[in-house]
This record gives C-alpha cells, structure tokens and sequence, in this order.
C-alpha cells in the first residue's frame, strides 16, 4: 500500500509545486515575472552566453517553456541574444537584467530561509548533500522504469 505521507518522489513533488506555485504569484505580482522566467534569467546571470537548450539540461524545463521565457526576457531588455553557428542563439543578461536577478534573489533567498526555518547548519547541509544525491541517482530511476516495462512486455 502506498503511504504519500512516506513516499518521497511525492513529497518532493508537493514541496516543489506549491513553492514553484506561490514563487509564480508573487513574483509576477513584484517583478513582472513568472517562476520560469525567472529561473530562466537566473541560469543566464551565472552562465552567460548560454542556449536554451542548455538552460533545459541542466534545470529541466521543457524547450517550450524556456524559449517562451527567453522571448519574454527579450522584449523586456532583461536579455540579449547572439547568432552562435547554425540556429543556436546564446544569451546573457543585460545590464537591466542583472539589476533585475539582484532584485529577485534578495526575495528568492527570503523565501529560502523561510523555507529552512528551525534547520540547523548541519541539517541544511544534509539535506543539500541528500538532494544532490537524488539528482545523481535520476538516471538510474529512468532506467528503473524501463526495466520494469520491459519485464510486463516479457509476461
């Protein structure tokens, strides 16, 4: 029997939307920007001169998605783009843009702290360690779920 108050890729799932889900809200309604959007802008601050495509491996947005917040970016000066070879294009952040990411993240990192509240330095960095290990073991969760398909295809 399945208990969703112990089953972690659940308990991650709530913690990321409704923090994604209020993040939305509150940023569209102080900085003109959606959670995407700024995750977006966020990636190019640190790495400039990256694609979208980039943007999508590392933080695991649909292509959509970033391509739609890096078009909006655009229009709103936060992002500059160039011609990189055949029909890849690499932005960074204007001047507009990284005044905006400083604003944004004094928020974002309130809202961190909010979040880890009554952790203690040892306990953020647990769990720091722990998330990491969860991202280095994605690869063999996708592949957990193919054997299984491929053992119901085999019945």
């Amino acid at each position: 029997m399945l208990d969703l108050n112990r089953y972690v890729p659940a308990l991650l799932v709530w913690v990321s939307n409704k923090l994604s889900s209020s993040a939305s809200q509150l940023y569209r309604q102080k900085f003109d920007l959606g959670v995407t959007d700024w995750r977006v802008l966020a990636y190019i601050e640190l790495y400039p001169w990256s694609t979208g495509s980039e943007v999508c491996q590392l933080i695991g947005l649909d292509k959509a998605a970033v391509s739609r917040s890096l078009t909006y970016l655009e229009s709103m000066e936060l992002v500059k783009s160039r011609p990189s070879g055949l029909r890849k294009i690499q932005y960074a952040t204007t001047e507009a843009g990284h005044r905006m990411y400083l604003t944004v993240l004094d928020t974002a990192l309130a809202r961190e702290e909010a979040l880890l509240t009554d952790f203690s330095a040892e306990e953020r960095e647990l769990l720091i360690r722990f998330l990491h290990r969860l991202l280095n073991n994605l690869p063999a969760v996708e592949n957990a779920g193919k054997s299984q398909s491929e053992e119901d295809r085999n019945r």
